[in-house]
C-alpha cells in the first residue's frame, strides 16, 4: 500500500513540473541545444543585432519528435536564438546542432555547414525558403557594425562636432545551393549570368519572360524551382 501511494505521489510530481516548469529545462534532456545568458550590448550603436527585435510565436522541434512552443528571435550577430515563454518572462539564449529546426511564424531555420567564397566551411542559421531535388534556396540572414561617413559641413562656431554614431547594417544575403555548391546571390542579373548555372541566352530568355527580381523572395523561389527541373 505504502508502494502503491509512493509511486501516485511520484506521478502527481511529475505532472506538475511539466506543467508549469520553463520548457528550457527540458533541453538539456533533449540535447543538441546549449543555454546561454543574454549579451549585453553597447546602447550607443543604433539599430540591433535581431533579425527582428520583436519575440514572435514559433517552435523548436527536436530530431527525436518533440517540439516547444516558444516566444523567439534571432540574434544573427551571434547566431543564437532567444526564446522565452511569454512576452512578460525573462528570455534566454540558445544554439542549435543541425539537428534542431526551429520555426517562427512559418518560417523554418536550420543550422547549416557549406562552403563559401573560402577553403574552410562556413557555420550558420539559414532560413530554408525551398528545397528540392538538385537546387535549394536560403536566406543568410547577417548584420555589421557600421560608422557612417562624415557628413561635408562645416563645424559649428564652438569647434565642437558631436561624432557619429556606429550602427547595426543590414547584410543579408540569399543563397543558392546546387551539388554541395553555394552561391550567393548577387544584385545584379549581369553577375548572376556570371555563374553559369545556366546557359547565358536560357538566363536572359527566363528573366525578361518572367521578370525575374534578384532581391524578391518570391520571384528566386519560382527561379530556382526554374533551374531544378532543368536537371530532371
Amino acid at each position: 500500500m505504502k508502494t502503491i501511494i509512493l509511486l501516485f505521489t511520484i506521478l502527481i510530481s511529475q505532472l506538475a513540473i511539466s506543467q508549469f516548469s520553463d520548457p528550457t529545462a527540458n533541453f538539456f534532456i533533449d540535447g543538441n541545444v546549449n543555454l546561454y545568458k543574454l549579451k549585453e550590448y553597447d546602447t550607443k550603436i543604433k539599430g540591433s543585432p535581431y533579425l527582428d527585435k520583436s519575440f514572435k510565436t514559433g517552435e523548436i522541434i527536436f530530431e527525436n519528435g518533440k517540439k516547444y512552443s516558444a516566444q523567439i528571435r534571432l540574434n544573427v550577430s551571434e547566431q543564437k536564438f532567444e526564446i522565452k515563454n511569454n512576452q512578460n518572462n525573462q528570455a534566454s539564449a540558445i544554439d542549435i546542432d543541425e539537428t534542431v529546426t526551429i520555426i517562427i511564424e512559418g518560417e523554418i531555420y536550420k543550422l547549416f555547414s557549406f562552403k563559401l567564397n573560402k577553403p574552410e566551411n562556413t557555420i550558420a542559421v539559414l532560413e530554408e525558403i525551398l528545397k528540392l531535388e538538385s537546387y535549394g534556396l536560403y536566406y543568410f540572414p547577417q548584420k555589421k557594425i557600421e560608422m557612417p561617413t562624415k557628413p561635408n559641413v562645416a563645424a559649428p562656431t564652438t569647434g565642437y562636432t558631436k561624432p557619429p554614431s556606429p550602427k547595426w547594417v543590414d547584410n543579408s544575403v540569399f543563397l543558392i545551393f546546387n551539388n554541395n555548391k553555394s552561391y550567393i546571390v548577387p544584385t545584379s542579373h549581369k553577375k548572376m549570368q556570371a555563374l553559369n548555372l545556366i546557359d547565358g541566352k536560357a538566363y536572359k530568355k527566363y528573366r525578361k519572360a518572367n521578370k525575374l527580381n534578384l532581391k524578391n523572395k518570391e520571384s528566386l523561389k519560382s527561379f530556382v524551382t526554374y533551374l531544378n527541373s532543368t536537371q530532371l
